[in-house]
């Protein structure tokens, strides 16, 4: 692999390694704040929820490399995380035949599944995503020195598949 394809492979998953960490953080915050427990939230043994990584996948392609307006990003992070989130719900509960989340006590409840509040707050996530977290993974790719940017990525990589498997391998044994 050439030295550019290796920093663009490390921002990626830096982005995704960041992105699903925050997810964690803010589901472990919300179930604190709510509930006054700790709950080690996500499906990974990782302190990462990869489905923050994928909705911030999905809202860049979705919003491309232009740079847009804090209001736009909000708007539509905020509509397309709805939609993202009612689907993945679904999609989850086919697959390992349980659900993984509810908004059934929340105000503003969308189908039980997403919520319009934690909609507002993937929207607010994702203006810190275009403008904070996609800009300063650019900025470390570009100072890294290519055998760090390989060595990284592989290593989080690996390390993420390695949980994905064994931690889905644990939910479907359990079903």
């Amino acid at each position: 692999m050439d030295k550019e394809k290796w920093r663009i492979l490390f921002r990626y998953t830096f982005e995704f390694m960041a992105a699903g960490f925050a997810g964690w953080i803010y589901e472990v915050a919300t179930v604190w704040i709510m509930f006054r427990y700790f709950d080690n939230r996500g499906i990974l043994h990782m302190p990462i929820v990869p489905i923050y990584a994928v909705g911030a996948f999905l809202l860049l392609a979705v919003m491309g490399r232009k740079k847009h307006s804090v209001p736009f990003i909000f708007v539509v992070s905020f509509a397309v995380t709805t939609v993202f989130e009612l689907g993945a719900s679904y999609l989850l509960e086919a697959i390992f035949h349980q659900q993984f989340w509810t908004y059934e006590t929340w105000p503003l409840s969308i189908l039980d599944r997403s919520c319009v509040i934690s909609s507002a707050i993937f929207g607010i996530l994702a203006v810190v995503y275009f403008y904070g977290l996609h800009p300063l993974s650019g900025k470390i790719s570009k100072k890294l020195p290519v055998p760090a940017c390989a060595v990284i990525s592989v290593t989080a990589i690996a390390a993420v598949t390695a949980d994905l498997i064994i931690s889905a391998a644990q939910l479907l044994n359990n079903k």
